[in-house]
Protein backbone atom coordinates (compact mmCIF):
# COMPACT_ATOMS: atom_id res chain seq x y z
CA UNK A 1 0.00 0.00 0.00
CA UNK A 2 1.30 3.42 -0.95
CA UNK A 3 0.61 6.74 0.76
CA UNK A 4 -2.01 7.57 -1.79
CA UNK A 5 -4.06 4.68 -1.20
CA UNK A 6 -3.59 4.97 2.80
CA UNK A 7 -4.90 8.58 2.25
CA UNK A 8 -8.11 7.43 -0.04
CA UNK A 9 -8.77 4.69 2.46
CA UNK A 10 -8.88 6.76 5.52
CA UNK A 11 -10.81 9.62 3.38
CA UNK A 12 -13.50 6.71 2.49
CA UNK A 13 -13.75 5.29 5.80
CA UNK A 14 -14.92 8.62 7.27
CA UNK A 15 -16.84 10.22 4.57
CA UNK A 16 -18.73 7.26 5.58
CA UNK A 17 -19.54 7.73 8.89
CA UNK A 18 -19.93 11.77 8.41
CA UNK A 19 -22.56 10.76 5.86
CA UNK A 20 -24.55 8.70 8.23
CA UNK A 21 -24.17 11.40 11.17
CA UNK A 22 -25.05 14.44 8.85
CA UNK A 23 -28.30 12.72 8.11
CA UNK A 24 -28.88 12.20 11.58
CA UNK A 25 -28.49 15.46 12.35
CA UNK A 26 -30.90 16.64 9.56
CA UNK A 27 -33.84 14.50 10.99
CA UNK A 28 -33.62 15.79 14.11
CA UNK A 29 -33.32 19.56 12.56
CA UNK A 30 -35.94 19.34 11.27
CA UNK A 31 -38.81 21.85 11.73
CA UNK A 32 -42.23 20.80 13.62
CA UNK A 33 -40.83 17.08 14.33
CA UNK A 34 -42.98 14.58 15.81
CA UNK A 35 -42.27 14.92 19.43
CA UNK A 36 -41.65 10.77 19.63
CA UNK A 37 -40.24 10.50 16.44
CA UNK A 38 -37.54 13.21 17.46
CA UNK A 39 -36.50 11.61 20.80
CA UNK A 40 -35.90 8.05 19.21
CA UNK A 41 -33.68 10.10 15.76
CA UNK A 42 -32.01 11.45 18.74
CA UNK A 43 -30.85 9.13 20.69
CA UNK A 44 -29.88 6.99 17.74
CA UNK A 45 -27.67 10.00 17.04
CA UNK A 46 -25.95 10.18 20.15
CA UNK A 47 -25.32 6.35 19.83
CA UNK A 48 -23.54 6.80 16.66
CA UNK A 49 -21.77 9.71 17.53
CA UNK A 50 -19.93 6.93 19.98
CA UNK A 51 -19.74 4.32 17.56
CA UNK A 52 -18.50 6.49 14.94
CA UNK A 53 -16.31 7.84 17.24
CA UNK A 54 -14.28 4.52 18.45
CA UNK A 55 -14.96 3.12 15.16
CA UNK A 56 -13.29 5.57 12.69
CA UNK A 57 -10.10 5.64 15.86
CA UNK A 58 -9.98 1.94 15.74
CA UNK A 59 -10.04 1.55 12.12
CA UNK A 60 -7.96 4.49 11.14
CA UNK A 61 -5.27 3.19 13.86
CA UNK A 62 -5.20 -0.35 12.67
CA UNK A 63 -4.90 1.04 8.86
CA UNK A 64 -1.68 2.58 9.63
CA UNK A 65 -0.28 0.01 11.68
CA UNK A 66 -0.85 -2.19 8.40
CA UNK A 67 0.43 0.67 6.47
CA UNK A 68 3.88 0.53 8.66
CA UNK A 69 3.83 -2.99 8.24
CA UNK A 70 4.35 -3.44 4.86
CA UNK A 71 6.64 0.06 4.65
CA UNK A 72 9.38 -3.32 5.29
CA UNK A 73 11.57 -1.18 8.00
CA UNK A 74 13.38 -2.34 10.73
CA UNK A 75 12.48 -2.18 14.19
CA UNK A 76 15.27 -0.22 15.30
CA UNK A 77 14.60 2.60 12.92
CA UNK A 78 10.91 3.27 14.24
CA UNK A 79 9.70 5.50 17.09
CA UNK A 80 10.36 3.77 19.98
CA UNK A 81 6.55 3.30 21.11
CA UNK A 82 6.16 0.80 18.10
CA UNK A 83 9.24 -0.66 18.65
CA UNK A 84 8.35 -1.22 22.69
CA UNK A 85 5.15 -2.88 20.80
CA UNK A 86 7.05 -5.58 18.56
CA UNK A 87 9.71 -6.61 21.67
CA UNK A 88 6.78 -6.56 23.98
CA UNK A 89 6.87 -10.16 25.18
CA UNK A 90 10.23 -10.22 26.09
CA UNK A 91 9.25 -6.97 28.31
CA UNK A 92 6.62 -9.59 29.84
CA UNK A 93 9.24 -12.02 30.29
CA UNK A 94 11.73 -9.70 32.44
CA UNK A 95 9.00 -8.51 34.77
CA UNK A 96 8.24 -12.19 35.68
CA UNK A 97 12.16 -12.65 36.68
CA UNK A 98 14.83 -11.13 39.00
CA UNK A 99 17.65 -13.40 37.70
CA UNK A 100 20.51 -11.58 36.19
CA UNK A 101 21.82 -13.93 33.98
CA UNK A 102 17.94 -14.63 32.29
CA UNK A 103 17.68 -10.71 32.23
CA UNK A 104 20.60 -10.59 30.31
CA UNK A 105 19.48 -13.21 27.94
CA UNK A 106 16.36 -11.33 27.59
CA UNK A 107 18.53 -7.96 27.00
CA UNK A 108 19.99 -9.74 24.09
CA UNK A 109 16.65 -10.92 22.63
CA UNK A 110 15.72 -7.89 22.34
CA UNK A 111 18.99 -6.21 21.02
CA UNK A 112 18.65 -9.03 18.47
CA UNK A 113 15.02 -8.17 17.98
CA UNK A 114 15.40 -4.37 17.40
CA UNK A 115 17.61 -5.59 13.90
CA UNK A 116 14.36 -7.73 12.64
CA UNK A 117 11.57 -6.15 9.94
CA UNK A 118 8.59 -4.77 11.88
CA UNK A 119 5.48 -6.23 11.66
CA UNK A 120 2.96 -6.65 14.57
CA UNK A 121 -0.72 -7.40 14.82
CA UNK A 122 -2.37 -3.81 15.64
CA UNK A 123 -4.10 -5.08 18.53
CA UNK A 124 -0.89 -4.85 20.66
CA UNK A 125 -0.65 -0.94 19.82
CA UNK A 126 -5.18 -0.20 19.80
CA UNK A 127 -7.41 -1.94 22.81
CA UNK A 128 -10.42 0.56 22.93
CA UNK A 129 -11.36 -1.66 25.83
CA UNK A 130 -15.39 -0.98 25.02
CA UNK A 131 -15.09 2.28 26.13
CA UNK A 132 -12.96 5.13 23.90
CA UNK A 133 -12.39 7.75 26.74
CA UNK A 134 -10.08 10.87 26.50
CA UNK A 135 -7.85 8.23 28.36
CA UNK A 136 -7.61 5.42 26.67
CA UNK A 137 -7.32 7.58 23.21
CA UNK A 138 -4.17 9.21 24.35
CA UNK A 139 -2.32 5.91 24.73
CA UNK A 140 -3.67 4.71 21.65
CA UNK A 141 -2.43 7.75 19.77
CA UNK A 142 1.40 7.35 22.00
CA UNK A 143 0.79 3.39 21.46
CA UNK A 144 1.17 4.31 17.29
CA UNK A 145 4.07 6.92 18.35
CA UNK A 146 1.83 9.79 17.57
CA UNK A 147 1.72 12.97 19.51
CA UNK A 148 -1.16 13.49 21.87
CA UNK A 149 -2.28 16.74 20.26
CA UNK A 150 -3.20 19.77 22.54
CA UNK A 151 -6.90 19.45 20.96
CA UNK A 152 -7.39 15.65 22.45
CA UNK A 153 -6.55 17.05 25.62
CA UNK A 154 -8.84 20.18 25.66
CA UNK A 155 -11.84 18.06 24.84
CA UNK A 156 -11.29 15.44 27.43
CA UNK A 157 -14.20 16.33 28.56
CA UNK A 158 -16.52 16.24 25.74
CA UNK A 159 -14.50 12.89 25.10
CA UNK A 160 -15.68 11.58 28.19
CA UNK A 161 -19.17 13.12 29.36
CA UNK A 162 -20.51 14.23 25.75
CA UNK A 163 -19.98 10.73 23.86
CA UNK A 164 -18.69 8.24 26.19
CA UNK A 165 -21.00 8.80 29.00
CA UNK A 166 -24.06 9.45 27.27
CA UNK A 167 -23.66 6.81 24.70
CA UNK A 168 -23.47 4.46 27.91
CA UNK A 169 -26.59 6.00 29.06
CA UNK A 170 -28.38 4.95 25.60
CA UNK A 171 -26.75 1.73 25.40
CA UNK A 172 -27.87 0.49 28.89
CA UNK A 173 -31.33 1.53 28.59
CA UNK A 174 -31.54 4.56 30.41
CA UNK A 175 -34.57 7.02 29.36
CA UNK A 176 -32.85 10.39 28.99
CA UNK A 177 -33.70 12.82 26.53
CA UNK A 178 -31.85 15.06 23.85
CA UNK A 179 -32.63 17.59 21.57
CA UNK A 180 -31.04 19.03 18.36
CA UNK A 181 -28.77 21.44 20.10
CA UNK A 182 -27.45 18.12 22.05
CA UNK A 183 -27.02 16.25 18.50
CA UNK A 184 -25.57 19.22 16.97
CA UNK A 185 -22.76 19.66 19.48
CA UNK A 186 -21.94 15.74 19.73
CA UNK A 187 -22.02 15.67 15.97
CA UNK A 188 -19.48 18.39 15.35
CA UNK A 189 -17.43 17.68 18.59
CA UNK A 190 -17.10 13.92 16.81
CA UNK A 191 -16.05 15.49 13.40
CA UNK A 192 -13.31 17.74 14.95
CA UNK A 193 -11.83 15.06 16.57
CA UNK A 194 -12.12 12.48 13.58
CA UNK A 195 -10.82 14.66 11.22
CA UNK A 196 -7.87 15.96 13.22
CA UNK A 197 -7.17 12.39 14.37
CA UNK A 198 -6.79 11.53 10.05
CA UNK A 199 -5.10 14.20 9.45
CA UNK A 200 -3.05 13.29 11.93
CA UNK A 201 -2.68 9.71 10.14
CA UNK A 202 -2.27 10.79 6.96
CA UNK A 203 0.25 13.69 7.79
CA UNK A 204 2.36 10.66 9.67
CA UNK A 205 2.34 8.80 6.15
CA UNK A 206 2.80 11.30 4.18
CA UNK A 207 6.36 12.83 6.64
CA UNK A 208 7.34 9.14 7.21
CA UNK A 209 7.01 10.72 10.58
CA UNK A 210 6.67 7.24 12.25
CA UNK A 211 10.86 6.67 11.72
CA UNK A 212 12.92 8.07 14.60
Amino acid sequence: MDSATFIQKIDKDLAHRKVELTTLLLMVKEQNPDASRLSCTARSAVALCYAHWEGFIKQGSTAYIKYVNAANVAVSDLKLPLQAAYISSAFKRALDSNRSDYLGEILGEIDRRRTEKFAISPEKCIDTESNLSSTIFRSIVKGVGLEVLPVYDTRSNFIDQRIVYARNQVVHGELVRFDADDVEDRVKGVFLLVDTYADQLKDAVESQSYLR
